[in-house]
């Protein structure tokens, strides 16, 4: 594999160039598809009318002519790649991602070369603030997504485990609306005891998903296609109760194998970690290429002759491959170009209209939920980082902020407190006057706080399956916690931690339940006992750890 030496950038400056001054840079390819196979007809037609008359059929005067029913050219085609979007519109004041630049890119590509698939590797209906407002009457649960999604043009999704945030009904619904694909390898849709695909509905039929997906390349010489087949593998970390996992590797196997079979070239579509899809390659080796989600940072790894990429979560970078198959010695060459996606790049009016549409929805909803949602709590004058590549790895000023929010909110003095990194979903960073719709958009999935007692041993295990989460969202963010890297021990308050001890320790509810990663021994069974805001009592800060920042924020 090898880097391209014209990047889209370039490519974009210079198709803009060209209709500048009047050179369109061939924006229908199908119609010069049409033309060319006119004129290869009309040569074969005087080819067969020069034998009719006495000469050779079919030969030339300088030799022998051309055969076109059959496929001797190299076939190219693009895939354009993005994995993990929960926000529509760009971030960071406006300078990187952004749903329309995406599109623009898109346009660029088909420019380029019509046979263009664009894909999304799992995690875009859920989570985000705009997903948990509600418009006329309903909660958005993703609708602004498959809108957007389907004006962008994507063609297939995989599922991604955040997918399963929502309830049953609201996923059936954003299925029904989606005009893309989603493929299924190895997740079904589970009533009681049946299991089924999932489906998408209209007009009362039932369009069940498939569990491999084949995209047919058209040669422009021939006009004859190549298959191009793809499986997918979904991680078993939402254990939500309308959703079965088959085991991603067993299904993962038997979808390759059948596409081996039949297609000209096999392509995985995930959302799985780094490490199981570094598996997934080795046991698959014919697979040219894993378009991999789940981690936020882009990456290009290779296991043998398999390569396998990830892009930044929210659109901030995209993957560009472009393939080229040779069908004489059916092999492919494939070049693999990572895009950042900024405020350089135009937004595509169409998308940019529905993205705007959406960012006024939020504005009116949020109006609604708060008596004054553009009050000043708090003025940062050091950037708060919230961007995902930050609060997944290390400790940031964020993170111990809300930590620290988590601890006050308490109903007695605790020892520590913490709580997954992954909960932080803004991606960006606050500076100078921060409002509670900020707090909002960094903790979108809210949800009430625990006083938890546990034993020093159990706390242990929990903090170094944290550090052993690093780069997920598994990795913890804390209060009054210390780990001392060269000698791998750690202090609560100051103080070394003491594994036959009690501590008092506060965290969120998704650590409560035992749903993180390698944290799945956290929960009531390992707790010596608990407590938590009595349902309904609006006055409990520990009813939601959004309340409790902002509270916090407030008297800072």
């Amino acid at each position: 594999m090898k880097n391209t030496t014209t990047t889209i950038q370039e490519k974009m400056g210079n198709a803009a160039v060209k209709q500048a001054i009047g050179i369109t840079p061939a924006p229908y390819p199908i119609l010069a598809l049409g033309l060319f196979c006119f004129m290869s007809f009309f040569a074969q037609s005087c080819a067969s009318l020069l034998g009719g008359m006495g000469g050779d059929q079919g030969s030339w005067d300088d030799g022998q002519a051309p055969v076109y029913d059959e496929m001797t050219n190299p076939v190219s085609f693009t895939i354009l790649q993005m994995n993990d979007v929960y926000e529509i519109a760009p971030l960071e004041k406006g300078t990187v991602g952004g749903m329309a630049r995406v599109a623009t890119i898109r346009n660029r590509l088909l420019e380029e070369n019509y046979n263009l698939l664009t894909v999304l590797a799992g995690d875009f209906v859920s989570p985000s603030l705009l997903g948990t407002l509600k418009y006329e009457g309903r909660p958005i649960k993703g609708r602004q997504m498959v809108e957007t999604m389907n004006a962008l043009g994507v063609n297939l999704v995989a599922f991604g485990n955040h997918e399963f945030d929502i309830k049953e009904q609201e996923l059936q619904e954003r299925l029904n609306e989606s005009y893309f694909e989603w493929l299924g390898t190895n997740v079904l849709h589970q009533t009681g005891k049946k299991l089924e695909p999932f489906y998408k509905e209209s007009y009362g039929y039932k369009y069940y998903l498939p569990e491999t997906y084949v995209w047919e390349v058209f040669d422009y010489m021939s006009g004859k296609p190549i298959k191009v087949g793809f499986y997918s593998a979904l991680l078993n970390d939402n254990q939500a109760d309308y959703v079965y996992y088959e085991d991603p590797y067993q299904e993962a196997t038997k979808a390759y194998l059948e596409l081996m079979n039949s297609c000209d070239v096999v392509i995985g579509l995930t959302h799985l970690e780094l490490n199981q899809d570094m598996k997934l390659a080795a046991l698959l080796p014919k697979t040219k290429l894993i378009m991999g989600g789940h981690e936020h940072e882009n990456s290009l790894d290779t296991i043998g002759n398999v390569v396998i990429t990830k892009a930044d979560a929210n659109a901030k970078t995209v993957w560009v491959h472009r393939f080229t198959y040779f069908p004489e010695t059916k092999t492919t060459s494939l070049e693999s170009e990572l895009v950042p996606i900024n405020n350089d790049i135009a937004d595509d009016s169409t998308v940019e209209g529905i993205v705007d549409k959406w960012q006024q929805i939020q504005r009116e909803s949020i109006s609604q939920l708060f008596d004054n949602p553009d009050e000043v709590i708090y003025t940062a004058n050091v950037p708060l980082d919230g961007r995902e590549k930050s609060v997944r790895n290390f400790q940031t000023n964020l993170g111990g902020l809300i930590s620290a929010s988590m601890a006050a909110a308490a109903s007695k003095p605790v020892d520590a407190a913490f709580f997954n990194g992954g909960s932080i979903r803004l991606d960006d960073q606050l500076l100078g006057n921060i409002t509670a719709v900020d707090i909002f958009r960094a903790l979108p999935f809210g949800g009430p706080l625990y006083e938890v007692e546990l034993k020093g041993s159990v706390l242990k295990k929990a903090l170094e399956a944290g550090l052993e989460n690093k780069g997920i969202g598994g990795y913890l963010q804390w209060h009054n916690i210390e780990y001392i890297e060269a000698a791998k021990t750690w202090k609560i308050g100051g103080k070394p931690l003491n594994e036959g001890k009690v501590y008092r320790i506060m965290t969120n509810e998704y650590l409560f339940l035992g749903k993180e990663a390698r944290l799945d021994f956290f929960n009531q069974k390992n707790f010596v006992k608990w407590e938590t805001a009595r349902k309904g009592d609006t006055n409990d800060l520990r009813g939601d750890v959004r309340k409790a920042v902002v509270a916090y924020l407030k008297v800072k």
